[in-house]
């Protein structure tokens, strides 16, 4: 019998929301180089530690192990989506308040996009405000074809 993709993911997201106290950011089910891959992204607050992936693979492939939900060879991988994650949820928006963002914005009349880096200031699902060189600007969410957090060095520690 064939699995259902959305089955298992809903699955695997259920376990997980219910057993731990992380979100789930991403859970995908795909063939990756001829073979299938269970890939199981984590996010919280405080971020995603390499001992947090750790515990819940070693819970998730115990469950998986006994529900059998899965009928055929695969690989299980639970990661953080990472500082450079593309931006899928109203959290990801929030918690990026004063950060660095690159943004994809369409919706213009002559459909080009437009592509920019810019600190997010405010964010509501109505309105986003941004600073860029520039200075502020503001646009709507629907505006946004891709919104992704942009990793940034912390400042040199000062001697003496």
């Amino acid at each position: 019998m064939a699995e259902s993709v959305e089955k298992i993911t809903t699955e695997v997201r259920r376990f997980v929301e219910d057993s731990f106290s992380y979100e789930v950011y991403d859970v995908t089910f795909k063939p990756v180089n001829g073979r299938m891959v269970l890939e199981v992204m984590l996010d919280c607050a405080e971020g995603i530690k390499v001992k947090d992936c750790e515990t819940v693979s070693r819970a998730l492939s115990d469950y998986l192990d006994e529900t059998d939900i899965i009928h055929r060879a695969f690989t299980l991988e639970v990661s953080s989506p990472g500082v450079e994650r593309v931006f899928k949820r109203q959290v990801d928006y929030e918690r990026h308040v004063g950060r660095l963002v690159k943004w994809t914005l369409t919706g213009s009349e002559d459909g080009k996009k437009e592509v920019f880096q810019a600190r997010l200031q405010e964010f509501s699902p109505e309105r986003i405000v941004v600073r860029s060189d520039k200075g502020l600007r503001e646009f709507p969410l629907t505006m946004v074809k891709e919104a992704r957090g942009v990793f940034e060095f912390p400042p040199k520690l000062q001697r003496g």
